[in-house]
């Protein structure tokens, strides 16, 4: 079986080379669901009682709640990943207020993210964030697609990240700003099941998409190291002071 799934994944390779010059154009929609009990057990100073009495008192809120909604765009060689417009009882529709836009050009290799954390927000433009994949022997089909396993780690959040990606969209990137696979990422998991974000409906067509940019995308221009560093920084200190960090965060 291990070299079965080798060789179903060097194929994937050679077969990615080429397929790179294909257009992909399309709206993949996800689903991002966190489970803070999980998250919140990790934390050095949280005993089993303290787990035990939260998991009791609302852990079914955090485990079972829909989740939010998300869309990642897809225009030829580019991408966009927001939040996806929601329809209210009331007819109308909305989108969260949170400043949130990554944008991938995958020719130019260059990021354009858009992004609010601790009360301000970042514009990031600069060469696209690289990761360090290691490709696991493990298979697995997500919305009619043939999925590979892959696995990296988020070094500033201290999180184990696994991808699985599929060789059948040759699209290297996914959800959150994660990429370079060879394929799309349909589905993403930060420390085993903490923040698992899935696609729940792929639509490809072969009409150009058009990138919904936000008009305006202010805030403070900073590097991808200067905003890590300022994300490590804070980490630090919450920590030390017994808070959990991922309240004014993103996990």
């Amino acid at each position: 079986m291990l070299y079965k799934h080798t060789f179903v994944f060097l194929l994937s390779i050679l077969f990615f080379i080429p397929a790179q010059g294909q257009e992909v154009n399309g709206v993949i929609t996800y689903n991002r669901k966190t489970d803070w009990i999980s998250m919140m057990s990790k934390l050095p100073w949280i005993t089993q009682e303290d787990v035990d009495r939260d998991r009791l008192t609302w852990g079914k809120r955090s485990e079972e709640s829909k989740g939010r909604n998300y869309e990642l765009y897809v225009d030829g060689m580019k991408s966009l990943y927001t939040y996806k417009e929601e329809e209210s009882d009331g007819g109308y529709s909305w989108r969260k207020k949170e400043n949130y836009c990554i944008i991938r050009d995958y020719k130019s290799k260059k990021a354009n993210d858009w992004v609010e954390s601790l009360g301000k927000t970042y514009r990031i433009e600069e060469d696209m964030p690289k990761y360090r994949w290691k490709i696991l022997n493990e298979i697995r089909e997500i919305e009619g697609y043939l999925c590979m396993k892959a696995e990296t780690k988020d070094t500033v959040k201290n999180q184990i990240i696994h991808a699985w990606f599929t060789d059948a969209i040759p699209v290297s990137g996914g959800p959150e700003g994660f990429g370079g696979l060879p394929g799309l990422i349909l589905e993403l998991d930060k420390n085993n099941g903490d923040a698992v974000v899935t696609a729940t409906e792929v639509k490809l067509d072969q009409d150009a998409v058009k990138l919904p940019v936000p008009k305006k995308m202010k805030g403070k221009e900073v590097s991808f190291a200067e905003f890590n560093q300022k994300l490590e920084k804070y980490i630090k200190g919450a920590m030390d002071s017994r808070e959990n960090p991922f309240w004014r965060i993103r996990y």
